[in-house]
């Protein structure tokens, strides 16, 4: 029989007032409603016998927040979360900033330093920038994982969001890869349903004429909420600035930050190694591990 003390009982984390409000507007997050919901998702978790997660209130917070502290969605998320992990580890598996030396040295992935005008995370993917001949596309992928597993812990992030740039310029057959029915089904399952954040935008720039074809293959997987939140600019940076401040992005567009440089996130996720390690240790459990 499970005891309710596994999970540490901790207050609410503290956010300053302005924090405060705005989560108890957009998703609902009052005293009242943390200390129901929590409790609930809490009996649910350990309701799932065959399922270990970190045992802090801050761990299951983020998936209440990314569901407006409705803890049986909440709940269903968590379980989502663990059971990809659990099936395509090598997509959804989090690897080691350690391990990532390869794909950082491409310069085609970087979650900038500030945020926006609304408090979002900024994540800029620069797709002309991915070698095929030196990283796989499941490199890429769980690199991606990696940064949202970095900013997820961040309250302030699971209560703005995430806004994606995704940077198209140099787009040739050698990315096709990138954008076959398997792996577009699996971004957006990650994007919808899976992963505890709030993806408010995704803005495509420098985007071919041919990517149309591109998005045919996306639009079938994706819902309503999602689809409004893309964004084509294509050349016209002017554009992207209506939505993301340009005192944020870098030079290369139009921004005020200098140019394109993910050294210093990177030195930030090898300052966090232990963590990223740690949370390899839970999940549903496997046949091996039940030999164990």
């Amino acid at each position: 029989m499970y005891e309710m003390d596994y999970f540490k009982e901790t207050e609410c984390p503290l956010l300053d007032t302005e924090w405060k409000l705005r989560a108890e507007k957009e998703l609902n997050e009052t005293m009242e409603n943390y200390m129901l919901e929590m409790q609930t998702l809490k009996k649910l978790v350990l309701n799932d016998p065959n399922l270990t997660v970190p045992n802090t209130h801050e761990f299951l917070l983020r998936f209440l927040r990314a569901r407006k502290f409705n803890s049986a969605k909440a709940f269903e998320m968590v379980q989502r979360y663990y059971l990809m992990k659990l099936k395509c580890p090598e997509l959804f598996s989090c690897p080691l900033p350690s391990e990532c030396s390869k794909t950082f040295d491409l310069q085609a992935q970087n979650m900038l330093q500030h945020r926006d005008q609304w408090g979002r995370r900024i994540f800029v993917i620069r797709v002309d920038s991915f070698d095929s001949s030196k990283v796989s596309i499941d490199d890429i992928f769980r690199t991606n994982i990696l940064a949202l597993e970095h900013i997820v812990r961040e309250p302030e992030t699971q209560i703005a969001g995430l806004v994606v740039i995704l940077d198209m310029a140099g787009l040739s057959l050698q990315h096709a890869k990138f954008f076959t029915p398997y792996y577009a089904k699996k971004m957006v399952e990650l994007v919808q349903e899976t992963f505890p954040l709030r993806f408010k935008g995704f803005h495509v720039v420098n985007e071919p004429f041919y990517f149309d074809a591109v998005m045919a293959v996306l639009k079938p997987f994706l819902k309503d909420k999602i689809r409004k939140r893309i964004f084509l600019h294509g050349s016209d940076i002017d554009a992207l600035h209506a939505f993301v401040s340009n005192d944020i992005l870098p030079s290369e567009y139009g921004g005020e930050t200098g140019p394109f440089d993910n050294r210093g996130w990177y030195m930030r996720l090898l300052a966090d190694e232990e963590y990223f390690n740690e949370i390899g240790n839970y999940g549903y459990k496997t046949s091996n591990n039940d030999d164990n």
